[in-house]
């Protein structure tokens, strides 16, 4: 089987896929307490960056279903399992995107809404990274970031492939964007609001 194309994740994809979908980790994820707190419109457009077999993506199309989910991702076989999970006219408004590893291939000037969950301490040179992606949003758009908080912890990644304290926001001011919600509703994650800072 090809390697998988996310350094960051378990080089068989097969068995990275299950990992993402297990109960216990979708447990941790809170998946529908996500999507009530950014509370999209029924017709926003959601890009879902590093959308794996698509646990937020199809909750964003159920919560937006005259809008649109671009589900993007680095590796194939993770958009194959969600294109399984959506066959049959099952949530039509979802769009799986191959996305490069400097570029989502969002639409320029139409997201609503940028949703990134544990992936963003995947993300390569981070800070060009969300600069370009202020692009994608239309106006009023937002970021939305759910990843693991530094340190050891019981569940997640080990301390040595996340972040330091402090890294995520010091990189995403130098990015251009400002927090304006932190939600503190998963004991082993940080989730944040972001919108460009607004030029003086």
């Amino acid at each position: 089987a090809p390697a998988n194309r996310d350094p960051h994740g378990n080089p068989d994809v097969v068995r990275y896929i299950g990992m993402l979908e297990a109960p216990s980790r979708l447990e941790t994820l809170q998946v529908a307490t996500v999507v009530e707190r950014l509370a999209p419109a029924p017709d926003a457009v959601i890009g879902d960056l590093g959308c794996g077999p698509g646990s937020f993506a199809v909750a964003f199309a159920a919560a937006a279903p005259r809008g649109l989910v671009y589900a993007a991702d680095v590796e194939p076989a993770q958009l194959d399992a969600l294109r399984a999970k959506i066959a049959g006219d099952k949530y039509p408004n979802i769009v799986p995107v191959l996305a490069s590893f400097d570029d989502p291939h969002f639409p320029l000037g139409r997201m609503d809404l940028v949703f990134i969950g544990d992936t963003y301490h995947h993300l390569q040179d981070r800070v060009a990274y969300l600069s370009r992606l202020k692009a994608c949003l239309a106006p009023q758009g937002r970021l939305a970031i759910l990843d693991y908080k530094p340190g050891d912890q019981p569940v997640g990644p080990p301390k040595a492939h996340k972040l330091e304290p402090g890294v995520m926001e010091r990189e995403l001011r130098a990015a251009g964007w400002k927090q304006v919600a932190k939600y503190d509703t998963h004991p082993w994650h940080d989730f944040e609001v972001w919108v460009p800072a607004q030029t003086e």
